[in-house]
Formats: structure tokens, sequence, C-alpha cells
């Protein structure tokens, strides 16, 4: 037993002293230190749109002593490209820097002072496009201040209407208060500027009871609580729809 007590308190002694020289030969000569954890590669993880070059690029000038690396300073600047959304940093002794990203899922295009710019569905804008040059078919954003305020509404309708997302194809919102939908068919909804909930669900009702999607209403006005105004083309509904 007191061997094992005797060999244990030699090998933390010995520990001990060895991390004391390398504590000293480091303090006693700091360039060691730099030389020893300087920044050789770069790894960037889950990267599919964003420019890795670009990245790599931003951390160049980071690219010293892994030691005392400021990680919050290499995360924003990372942060910055376009289509990250968010990004970890870990260093791998003694000479990596490794990134792992998080990229912006496009959602929409948002149309700003004749721009036209990929959102993601929390309002992020992602990127800039060329609108004649993008194939994909996403949803239609426009209004002041719509993107901060659009991942709201896809959530109230997903909760009271869900069926309503597949048919949607613009939404506007009108003097910073109120959303316009627009549907597939062109039909126009006008919903109010509060309760938008119980006006989707009424509007389901409307939905579910009418044959709406086939008719010839080209309009469903719901910003009085509890009434559905409607617009046709010529003046009379196809089906019979009551008031809701």
């Amino acid at each position: 037993m007191q061997r094992k007590i005797k060999i244990i308190n030699i090998a933390s002694f010995s520990v001990i002293f060895i991390s004391l020289i390398v504590i000293f030969v480091f303090l006693k000569f700091p360039s060691l230190l730099n030389n020893s954890f300087q920044i050789k590669n770069v790894i960037i993880e889950g990267s599919e749109k964003s420019n890795i070059s670009e990245i790599e690029n931003n951390v160049t000038e980071f690219k010293g002593n892994l030691i005392g690396l400021n990680f919050n300073s290499i995360k924003e600047i990372v942060e910055s490209s376009e289509w990250v959304k968010r990004a970890s940093i870990k260093k791998v002794l003694p000479s990596t820097l490794k990134i792992n990203v998080t990229e912006n899922d496009p959602y929409a295009i948002y149309f700003q002072e004749g721009k036209s710019f990929l959102i993601d569905l929390d309002g992020s804008i992602i990127t800039e496009i060329n609108l004649n040059n993008y194939e994909d078919d996403l949803l239609f954003v426009r209004g002041e201040n719509s993107p901060e305020l659009l991942e709201q509404l896809i959530r109230d309708i997903s909760i009271t209407f869900p069926n309503l997302t597949q048919t949607l194809e613009e939404v506007e919102f009108i003097e910073k208060r109120r959303w316009n939908l627009k549907l597939n068919n062109k039909l126009l909804v006008k919903l109010p500027d509060e309760n938008i909930q119980q006006s989707l669900k009424n509007l389901k009702q409307l939905f579910e009871e009418q044959e709406v999607m086939e008719s010839n209403i080209i309009e469903i006005d719901l910003r009085i609580q509890g009434r559905a105004a409607l617009k046709v083309l010529d003046g009379k509904i196809n089906y019979g729809i009551d008031e809701i």
C-alpha cells in the first residue's frame, strides 16, 4: 500500500514539475507558444450554398494562435456572409480551426424598391436575386416590414387553415398594419388589422361550405369582423354563399 502511494506521489510530482517547466519555457520564450499553436488549417462544415472561399478569406486575419483566439469575432464575421444563418467555432489543437455553419432556407421572394431578395421564413434576407433567372416556385412577399412579420402570418395560417398555405401565391403587408393574400387562382383575400386567426377560421368555414376556388369570386374582404364581403366577376355569384 505504501509502495502504491509512493508511486502516485512521484507521478503527481513529475506531472507538476513538467507542467511548471512548460509554463516557464512559454513565459520565457513566448514565440514558442505562438509557433506551437499557429492556425494552419481551416475546416468549414455544413456549407452547401455558402461561398467557402469568401469565408476562409474573411477569417484570414485571425490565422494566428489558437490559444486566446477571439471566437465571437470570428463567429460574427462568418455569420455576415450570405446564406450563413448561424456559425459555431471550435479549435482542434494543435493547429486546426473548425467552423460549422447552418445555412438559411429560402422560403419566399421579397420585393423592395424594384429589387428581389430571397428571405428565410423568419424574415432574414439571404441574398439579392435576378427574378428572371430564378426558377424555384416561392411565395412572393411585398410591403414595408413584411419580412419581419411573415413568420407570424404563416404560423396563424398553419394553425387555423393549413390547407391555405398550399394555394398562397403572394402576400402583401398593407400600410404597415394588415395583410392581403393572393391565391394561385388570383383570388384576393383581405385580412383585418386584428383577430387574424378568427378571420382565417371564418375563411376556412367559407371554403369548406362553398366551392370558393371553383366559383367566380375574385375577392373576399374580411376586414369587418364576422362578415365576408364578396366581389365577383359578373355581378352574380355562381354559388349561394351566405354571410358568415
